[in-house]
């Protein structure tokens, strides 16, 4: 369907009816202005337009005023007959058309759509289109609405998922409409070619739908940064080929958290801290050497095995979705046989939680001090996991939902972790004490760029004048007190990337700065890169001198 305003809908479906309902009206009307009648004197009398109108229009409303100005004649008394029998069916055929208009799917639809693109077409700031309410894309909203740099819209085809979205009341709204993601015009109606448009999303468990979005989104936009969920191989590869910008990986990001923690606890603490954990580097951080039985199939069982034979673990593999059922899985002895009594790990990796849930409790009953790893699939499941004490839990959907809003957000994590991926335990437990020591176990992490709209006053200053790193951030005050802010990375315009900078690099314009500290040292440090006196101060130690220009009075001569 075109894309037609509202009214015109309407009217282009309602043409018939209402061609029907005018001519019953219109035929009455000029029959009443012509045929004459007689006044209370007997003279002869005509209706003006106006009063057939008037007359015809309650008597086709089966209102009835009576016969005014003057009673009627017998040929007028026969016009208001013929209006009678020919309006009132036509008023039924008219409304009977409306209300079955107004069931009709394709044109709520086409209404529903007009609405949309009205919506989006309203957007005058940056915005980012999300494919799939799904739970990794409420996941993603929850968090890019706490930083409100974007506006959100979303698409998908269910009809429940769109309501439960709206009834989020998500500040500011969430334009959303039930539609086919990877439908062009659907993706135009959406903004995809609008220069507002930055990213879009596409979270399906469907790669199959994925490609076809991210195709037709590049082929519309060259310039939009797309983001795609794959689950398969060839998938992420014909992702890639596309150009799509960043594949979502999920079982090869679960796969590095294992290979991280087989590592070093250290290396795995700091690549959950970016993914939304803590500092804090617990027992469960570590994995245990010896045995592992690894129940997974398909891609996610092949890419564990990959890791575990990178890090030279024993292992056993059972393919549990295709060698038993739900009923076996839970029988002791399938686990024994495989050997639980000498393992020291289990993977719970199926693709079905019922089936994970089930191998954790008799791995559970059978080895109370074996380590568990689970994949959670359903977010919903997450309290069943923790109830039976799982180790560790890999939330798809979670890992999903961070790893786009990293992208989008903070991009110079993936340098970090990249970076520090190949350090030896010793740096690792260095790089973890900084930021521990300078803010706390639990600081927040974000990204910040220093130019004119995020740091006006400094990008001013730093094209005239050097500042150090270490002038913004140890004792700025001059009062002995340093923010609670690390600086854990920079990021020039050429891409060149500096891990920890020391205090003595100087900064330039344009550059990405990765930053962990607490919400009032970043205000504090906000305030000294946009506000010119502020700035002035924490470089020089002195208020800044301003010129006084006196006012003086102009004498006007008369």
């Amino acid at each position: 369907m075109h894309h037609e305003s509202s009214i015109w809908l309407i009217l282009r479906k309602l043409r018939i009816p209402l061609i029907v309902l005018n001519l019953a009206h219109a035929i009455p009307v000029l029959l009443l202005t012509l045929i004459p009648g007689a006044d209370g004197d007997g003279n002869p009398y005509y209706f003006s337009f106006f009063d057939a109108m008037y007359v015809v229009a309650y008597t086709a409303t089966t209102i009835g005023f009576g016969e005014i100005p003057y009673a009627f004649t017998y040929p007028q008394r026969l016009v208001m007959l013929v209006t009678v029998y020919a309006t009132v069916p036509a008023w039924l055929y008219a409304l009977g058309s409306i209300i079955a208009l107004f069931q009709d799917k394709a044109f709520i639809y086409a209404i529903r759509m007009n609405t949309f693109r009205r919506k989006v077409r309203n957007l005058k700031q940056n915005f980012i289109i999300i494919c799939g309410y799904t739970d990794a894309g409420k996941l993603l909203i929850n968090k890019l609405n706490e930083d409100n740099l974007y506006r959100i819209i979303v698409i998908d085809k269910n009809a429940e998922k769109i309501e439960a979205l709206k009834s989020e009341l998500y500040m500011p709204s969430i334009p959303a409409v039930v539609a086919d993601a990877s439908s062009t015009d659907v993706l135009k109606s959406a903004g995809v070619l609008s220069p507002h448009c930055k990213y879009l999303i596409t979270l399906f468990d469907d790669d199959q739908i994925n490609l076809k979005i991210s195709v037709r989104a590049r082929i519309l936009n060259k310039n939009l940064k797309i983001i795609a969920r794959s689950g398969l191989k060839q998938g992420g590869e014909n992702l890639t080929n596309i150009g799509v910008n960043h594949v979502i990986d999920i079982f090869s990001i679960i796969a590095r958290r294992i290979d991280f923690a087989l590592k070093s606890p250290y290396l795995f603490n700091l690549f959950s801290w970016t993914q939304g954990g803590n500092l804090h580097v617990s027992k469960t951080d570590i994995l245990p050497t010896g045995k592992y039985i690894v129940c997974s199939g398909g891609r996610f069982g092949k890419t564990l095995k990959k890791t575990l034979d990178k890090n030279h673990i024993d292992y056993i593999f059972l393919d549990v979705n295709k060698k038993i059922h739900e009923k076996v899985v839970s029988d002791q002895e399938f686990f024994l046989e495989a050997g639980i009594m000498n393992a020291s790990c289990i993977i719970a990796g199926t693709n079905d939680d019922a089936i994970n849930l089930s191998i954790i409790a008799t791995a559970r009953a059978l080895k109370p001090d074996i380590f568990v790893i689970v994949r959670e699939n359903e977010l919903e499941e997450r309290s069943l996991f923790s109830h039976l004490r799982a180790d560790k839990i890999f939330m798809i959907d979670q890992i999903a939902a961070l790893d786009a809003y990293n992208y989008i957000d903070r991009p110079m994590t993936f340098d970090f972790i990249n970076t520090v991926s190949s350090f030896e335990n010793e740096k690792l437990i260095h790089i973890l004490e900084y930021i521990t020591n300078r803010v706390n176990k639990r600081p927040a992490l974000l990204e910040l760029a220093v130019n004119s709209n995020t740091m006006y006053a400094l990008f001013a200053y730093i094209t005239r004048m050097p500042v150090m790193l270490g002038q913004l951030t140890d004792n700025p005050y001059h009062d002995g007190k340093d923010l609670e802010l690390a600086v854990l990375g920079i990021k020039r315009e050429n891409g060149e990337f500096i891990l920890l900078p020391e205090n003595t690099t100087f900064l330039q314009p344009n550059d990405h700065l990765l930053i962990a500290t607490i919400p009032s040292s970043l205000k504090r440090f906000i305030t000294i890169v946009n506000h010119r006196h502020e700035l002035y101060y924490v470089l020089n130690g002195v208020e800044e001198k301003s010129i006084y220009i006196p006012f003086t009075k102009r004498k006007t001569a008369f």
